[in-house]
């Protein structure tokens, strides 16, 4: 039974199609179920042999699915005596490339008009998105219009008819409320691009991007490319929505990166979006020059596109993941948000592969998402920024606490050391005494006398030099700058670490004869500090290696170690109170002479680096201009 059911259905296909009857009332006339098909199959026919082949009726507006053959479409027309002369022909979908139509003439001959995307737009005889034709129809007899679609494009093909002023009044409303729709994507696209900037929020700015690429991908689907450029026209409205994919997929890799935080929590997930990034990035060029694309690379866009719906499935999943063990409604959010785009692509691909026919589901919901799915994401990126407000209030609490504590704490050492001065200086003059009346004291007790003095020593040194950073940074201890050539100020520096230590420390100074203006005293402590620690941080028997070159930028003074230098991430860290690096461990040190040099360096208007790499120990570079 079903057997014969098919064959009755396929008979019933390819008998002539009813003549579609016009009427007065009828403003606008639906071609569904009057379209006849057929399809030249790798055989490109004229059109006075194409009139000779049997078509076969549509029941519906379907898709005829992805091919690159002649599709040939025809309608029998007739009217009324009373309905008016002139109708509108109106064929979508707007985004076929070539769409050559014929319509009978009163007189019997067919006149050809040539539209389509890839079709210069001057050349449609109505000025508008779709391709639409004027149809004078016959009262006497039929009138036959036959269409070719050319097509890289799902063949979706609907028609309609339409009084000219039917006509004119829907196009007028479709392009308003269209025009509604892009305008809210391009507010979006200008508050989220302003705040990503105002903020420096890559997070906004990569949705600002991704708002932008959909905005210009549906210009070129609903047929308004054409129109906006109608020069370099065919250039134009095949690059655009190739840059918009692309920029697409790169602002929605970089935005899961951020919103999700991958690059802490999934390194090798953050690493795929990166090489998804670049690739993108890299495949801009060809989307701009065409004419570079190769087969070969066919297969990379192939692997692009791969892996930028697999980016975007791991986005939704991850986001649902981070929802569930932390509740935080933003990311349920932004799941919903991207979840609802997926879904109109979903029917819409259903529909270009004919699963599905046009409908109002069909055709509006693959357009209607996207401004959902910004209502929804603009809900959940402000609850983020919310967050944001909060978390930043919070820290500027905690720094300011931190700031206050770190005040009181700087002030009470500095009391204290302030406070240290007199009982070192007694303790030292004691010392000296006791040594000058029993200059036959037993050598070990005399070497303990000499401990006790140099112990002594270091620690007024580390007094004073507090006490000088304190007036430094409070403006109370003005530089005293002179002229002094750099060698001789070097050489005496070196000449304070020591015999031993001046041994070991190799001087170049270019050129020889350089001079500066600086504070010699706090110029010779900020360099002793420098000295002493690469001395004290590198093996006995390495070199020490200072370099001083002048320039018209200033003069740049370098010393540079061959101990086992500090790992990259405890590099911005230098220059902290109180922090030592992990391969000062086991040291005698302190964690302020870097402190100390940095500060001295920073009143003379200088500024410091530091360098290290594996097994080439630290260099520390000063330059003062």
């Amino acid at each position: 039974m079903k057997r014969w059911l098919v064959a009755l259905w396929m008979l019933l296909a390819t008998l002539p199609a009813v003549a579609v009857q016009l009427t007065k009332d009828a403003p606008e006339v639906s071609l569904r179920g009057h379209l006849e098909h057929f399809e030249a199959k790798n055989r490109p026919l004229p059109f006075d042999a194409i009139r000779q082949e049997r078509f076969t009726t549509l029941p519906d507006f379907r898709s005829l699915g992805y091919d690159t053959n002649d599709h040939w479409f025809r309608i029998i027309l007739t009217r009324d005596a009373d309905a008016p002369p002139r109708w509108v022909l109106s064929i979508g979908m707007p985004e076929l490339e070539e769409v050559d139509v014929w319509v009978e003439q009163l007189n019997g001959a067919f006149i050809k008009h040539e539209l389509g995307y890839h079709r210069p737009y001057e050349n449609r005889p109505l000025q508008t998105r779709l391709f639409a034709v004027p149809v004078d129809v016959s009262p006497s007899a039929v009138t036959e219009v036959l269409f070719r679609v050319r097509t890289t494009n799902a063949i979706n093909v609907s028609a309609e008819l339409w009084q000219p002023s039917a006509f004119v009044a829907n196009e007028t409303k479709g392009n308003f409320y269209r025009g509604a729709y892009f305008g809210i994507l391009l507010i979006a696209v200008l508050l989220y691009a302003i705040l990503g900037i105002r903020l420096r929020d890559v997070t906004m700015a990569a949705y600002a991007g991704y708002v932008a690429s959909m905005a210009l991908f549906h210009l070129g689907s609903n047929g308004y490319l054409p129109v906006l450029l109608t020069s370099h026209q065919s250039w134009f409205s095949d690059a655009l929505p190739r840059i918009g994919w692309l920029g697409g997929s790169i602002s929605i890799a970089l935005l899961w990166d951020k919103l999700l935080d991958l690059r802490q929590h999934f390194r090798r997930i953050h690493r795929l979006f990166l090489f998804t990034i670049f690739l993108n990035l890299a495949l801009l060029l060809f989307a701009v020059m065409p004419f570079l694309v190769t087969a070969s690379l066919l297969y990379v866009v192939k692997l692009a596109n791969v892996l930028n719906s697999l980016n975007f499935f791991i986005g939704i999943v991850l986001a649902l993941v981070f929802w569930r063990r932390s509740r935080r409604v933003e990311l349920l959010l932004y799941f919903v948000a991207f979840i609802i785009p997926a879904l109109g692509t979903l029917i819409n691909n259903a529909a270009n592969q004919g699963y599905l026919p046009q409908g109002v589901v069909t055709s509006y919901l693959y357009q209607i998402a996207p401004l959902i799915h910004v209502l929804v994401m603009s809900f959940g990126l402000a609850l983020r920024l919310r967050q944001l407000q909060h978390d930043k209030t919070t820290a500027e609490h905690e720094a300011a606490v931190a700031a206050q504590r770190t005040e009181e704490q700087r002030r009470f050492v500095a009391m204290l050391s302030h406070e240290f001065r007199n009982p070192l200086a007694a303790i030292d003059r004691a010392t000296q005494m006791v040594q000058f009346k029993t200059p036959t004291l037993p050598p070990p007790e005399a070497e303990r006398l000499s401990q006790i003095r140099a112990n002594v020593t270091t620690l007024s040194g580390f007094v004073d030099n507090f006490l000088m950073t304190e007036a430094l940074e409070h403006g109370g201890l003005p530089l005293s700058r002179e002229e002094c050539a750099i060698r001789s100020f070097l050489e005496n520096a070196i000449r304070q670490q020591g015999e031993a230590a001046e041994r070991r420390i190799a001087l170049r100074v270019s050129p020889d004869d350089a001079r500066h203006s600086l504070d010699v005293t706090l110029m010779n402590v900020a360099i002793g500090n420098l000295l002493a620690n690469a001395l004290r941080y590198s093996p006995e028997d390495s070199p020490v290696e200072v370099i001083a070159e002048q320039s018209e930028l200033g003069l740049r003074i370098e010393v540079k170690d061959h101990g086992p230098g500090v790992e990259p991430d405890e590099l911005p860290r230098l220059g902290t109170p109180y922090f030592r690096a992990a391969s000062s461990i086991g040291k005698k040190g302190s964690g302020l002479g870097y402190h100390f040099t940095q500060r001295i360096v920073s009143a003379h208007g200088g500024r410091m680096t530091a360098r290290s790499q594996e097994d080439e120990g630290l260099t520390v570079g000063l330059v003062l201009p």
